[in-house]
């Protein structure tokens, strides 16, 4: 027997005990009250068949058409069943008297007394309807429930799904940033390249199979902040003024990663224009009490546009709203000759290595010393 079917018998087998327990509970205050006999046999041998009869016709046969259709013809079929309970009721109770009682249990029934009840509507109809009733109303909340978790998961597959495209925006420019730099270096064949491809074989590694997690701890993130900025002076040289300070346990933090890179390479690139003569660039990391916040300053031409328009900002904002959505703050204050970025947003425990499990080293401890 399929794990599928086992689960149907037991959910179908509880509903019944349920309605059964049920039928009988409600006996018990004339059973205590007036010494009304209990209609015990008659629960399995006439109530329970007349239910069983009408209930599952209704739930799979009748009820998928009113919920996909909802026609005039289908309304008249759910009529339709509401009348043919009646002489399927009838006949049940019939049945149970002048069958189940004589022929299993050889307890005599007097035809007259019952003569006439015979043709009315009983007990055992209003019973039936009340449990289909019930059952229907079980059906539907568990497919609504189902299509509920359903629509919960496609909706986090397309955030999964959009944020990996907006990862994949940001890796080629990222990329190409980097190349770049060490185009300059090797260009220029000074002594430095060989620690200049270090870095970047790091930062490739980060990309590849990092980024696809949903979190890294913030310490790799700092270290790739380290790392690029590293790159850029050495690119960039003395002509620009580069300030980096990081403060706080990064080690107990997680962070999804990527997401501090692009402040970085946004300033890099409005910091350092050919045109200004004292380029310089201030960036400032804490993390304490499960908060981050990171403050980057840049000098920039007078009519530069920084980060007010453009797609860069556009995907970063995404970003944080796939992740930190309500949580987060951005600011951008853009001045005449400055162009200032602060984002705080909230930091979640870095989840410990299970017991007998070695505690996984950071990038930043893996390579060379920083350059910084």
């Amino acid at each position: 027997m399929s794990t599928a079917l086992r689960h149907w018998l037991v959910r179908h087998g509880l509903f019944w005990a349920a309605m059964l327990a049920f039928s009988l509970i409600i006996q018990l205050p004339a059973h205590w009250g007036n010494g009304t006999r209990l209609y015990v046999l008659g629960l399995f041998f006439n109530q329970l068949p007349a239910s069983l009869l009408a209930t599952y016709p209704l739930l799979y046969w009748l009820l998928p058409r009113l919920l996909r259709q909802r026609r005039p013809l289908t309304l008249l079929l759910l009529a339709a069943w509401v009348v043919a309970c009646a002489p399927l009721t009838m006949l049940t109770v019939i049945f149970f008297d002048l069958g189940v009682l004589p022929g299993l249990f050889h307890t005599r029934i007097d035809p007259a007394f019952h003569k006439v009840d015979y043709w009315h509507l009983n007990y055992t109809f209003f019973i039936t309807l009340l449990t289909a009733g019930i059952a229907v109303t079980v059906k539907i909340t568990r497919e609504w429930e189902t299509q509920r978790r359903q629509r919960q998961q496609l909706r986090q597959q397309r955030l999964r799904t959009e944020l990996q495209l907006l990862k994949a925006q940001l890796q080629p420019a990222f990329l190409f940033g980097t190349l770049r730099s060490l185009q300059h270096l090797t260009a220029a064949k000074g002594p430095e390249s060989p620690g200049a491809v270090l870095h970047l074989a790091e930062l490739l590694r980060y990309m590849l199979y990092e980024s696809p997690h949903d979190t890294v701890p913030l310490a790799d993130e700092v270290a790739m902040m380290r790392r690029y900025v590293a790159l850029e002076q050495l690119r960039l040289g003395r002509r620009v003024e580069v300030s980096l300070n990081c403060s706080g346990s990064f080690e107990d933090y997680a962070i999804e990663p990527l997401l501090l890179l692009p402040f970085l390479e946004n300033a890099f690139r409005h910091g350092t224009a050919p045109a200004l003569d004292c380029a310089w660039i201030s960036i400032d990391l804490v993390a304490r009490q499960r908060q981050l916040v990171l403050k980057v300053i840049n000098s920039q031409p007078p009519d530069a546009v920084g980060w007010t328009e453009g797609a860069g900002l556009r995907r970063v904002r995404q970003r944080l709203e796939h992740h930190y959505a309500g949580q987060y703050r951005l600011q951008l204050v853009p001045e005449p000759d400055t162009f200032l970025v602060i984002l705080q947003l909230p930091l979640v425990p870095r989840p410990l290595p299970a017991p007998g499990q070695p505690q996984p080293v950071a990038a930043a401890a893996t390579l060379q010393p920083q350059l910084l």
